[in-house]
């Protein structure tokens, strides 16, 4: 049995535990299939091996002008190309968890850092593995979900698709979509390409075509990302889901706003729906495509109205 499937286990039981709780005790009738399923599930919880924490890894190799083959790799451009991959994933992660200032120190940089554990076998490349801390159990790495963040918006970028791009890049900050340019840009300029393995995806530059391509989609001129102060009125917020619903002050449709990091209480929306406030909002745009939002701070809520 792997982590997931524990989990899972975990998770059903809870759900069968919920409904039996629902169903009066004198129901024995309506109790006894979900008490033997839970029985059951308990059991093979009960029965499994311990299963230890399993770090975040990835495989990054390279082509192109700097690499001969699986044989080596000009040294000038592998320490430039891993630093670069290995700052973008330091941002990525440390803005899944707090709004980046634009220059500094990342916050908490140790807790998103990545080791090489070997080299990759075919084109020349490196095995890595997050160096964090073990965590619990039932947490998911930071440096995992960086990594898929990563891989998602490298993905988008060398599509034609705004909306795949802008979905994947509406959960970073300024900061870290230009880590992430940076080493594209690293890899434009030694004529280079480079594949991402991590979990069950991967993503893969073909040719030196496809590194420009995602150069030009990455730029501040086509994927724009922008702090904004908007009038708007709050329908609710899903704390659980990470996103509320609102509208733009004058304007009928109904948009959804990711919510951020910075966000205390996002529960406390759903006592002020319908109330006129300033919301301080990420905007992000790719071409033509439809903006992506996400709530940066809580308004000030008008201390003299309150929601029906």
């Amino acid at each position: 049995m792997n982590r997931q499937e524990y989990i899972d286990l975990q998770a059903e039981c809870n759900t069968l535990r919920g409904m039996l709780a629902k169903i009066p005790e004198d129901r024995v009738l309506s109790r006894a299939s979900l008490e033997i399923r839970l029985d059951e599930l308990e059991e093979k919880l009960a029965d499994a091996p311990a299963i230890e924490y399993e770090p975040a890894k990835a495989v990054l190799t390279f082509s192109g002008r700097p690499v001969t083959g699986s044989e080596g790799i000009l040294a000038a451009f592998a320490s430039k190309a891993l630093s670069s991959f290995s700052e973008a994933i330091t941002a990525v992660g440390a803005s899944l968890h707090a709004t980046l200032a634009a220059t500094g120190p990342v916050p908490n940089r140790d807790q998103y850092q990545m080791m090489i554990t070997g080299t990759a076998r075919g084109s020349f490349g490196f095995q890595l593995q997050d160096a964090t801390a073990q965590l619990e159990f039932d947490e998911e790495s930071t440096v995992a979900k960086a990594l898929e963040a990563t891989r998602s918006l490298l993905d988008g970028s060398i599509g034609v698709d705004d909306e795949q791009l802008a979905e994947a890049a509406a959960d970073m900050d300024q900061r870290a979509l230009d880590k992430i340019r940076g080493f594209v840009s690293v890899l434009n300029d030694y004529e280079a390409v480079c594949s991402l393995k991590h979990a069950d995806k991967s993503f893969r530059f073909r040719d030196s075509s496809q590194v420009k391509r995602s150069l030009e989609r990455l730029s501040t001129e086509y994927l724009s990302e922008s702090e904004q102060v908007l009038s708007v009125v709050f329908g609710g917020a899903l704390p659980h889901r990470g996103s509320c619903e609102f509208q733009v002050e004058g304007d009928r449709e109904w948009l959804t706003a990711k919510i951020g990091p910075g966000v205390k209480a996002p529960d406390s929306i759903n006592d002020h729906r319908g109330q006129v406030v300033k919301a301080k909002m990420l905007v992000t745009q790719a071409g033509r495509g439809r903006p992506r939002y996400k709530l940066l701070a809580l308004p000030t809520w008008p201390a003299s109205q309150t929601s029906e």
